[in-house]
């Protein structure tokens, strides 16, 4: 009976930590950029030649990690694609400020017309205004960089489930 508590015990004191995924955390100033989990798909450059390189993520350990592809340590990437982690926010920034400034200017606009402030028909500096403000706000929002850069601001960290940056799946 006692060795039989023992066994059980000593099972979950090894596979209890086993049971839980780690994860590759961008971390830039305290907040994650970008997460990965142990299969998911990876692309970075490498610091060697500018080599792209990317596969599914096999294993994660502390300080490298496997992929389909290659054995990568984090010491040796240079940009990491963080494409599809980002969430999109059009109204953040000051391209999402524009880009809403445009469309309030042309809308209250048009309100004054409909209640005869102004004219009925539409200025030419109103809606060449709106659509610059427009414009230059999605370009702002939409156009983004493809890959982030490992340095001295942002890192690469693994994680487990003791950490604050993991996120349960």
């Amino acid at each position: 009976m006692k060795n039989g508590i023992l066994t059980i015990a000593g099972l979950f004191y090894f596979l209890l930590p086993g049971l839980s995924q780690k994860q590759l955390v961008m971390l830039e100033s305290g907040n994650v950029v970008g997460r990965y989990s142990e299969g998911q798909y990876f692309r970075c450059v490498l610091k060697k030649n500018h080599r792209h390189t990317e596969g599914h993520i096999i294993e994660l350990h502390d300080f490298s990690m496997i992929t389909s592809s290659d054995t990568i340590k984090f010491q040796d990437i240079l940009k990491v694609d963080i494409h599809k982690h980002r969430p999109f926010r059009w109204n953040s920034g000051v391209g999402g400020l524009l880009f809403i400034s445009g469309i309030l200017y042309f809308g209250i606009d048009r309100a004054n017309a409909a209640i005869g402030v102004n004219s009925s028909d539409l200025p030419q500096y109103v809606w060449v205004t709106s659509s610059i403000l427009t414009g230059v706000g999605a370009a702002m929002i939409f156009i983004r960089p493809r890959y982030t850069r490992v340095n001295t601001g942002v890192f690469l960290h693994t994680v487990d489930y003791t950490s604050p940056y993991y996120l349960r799946q």
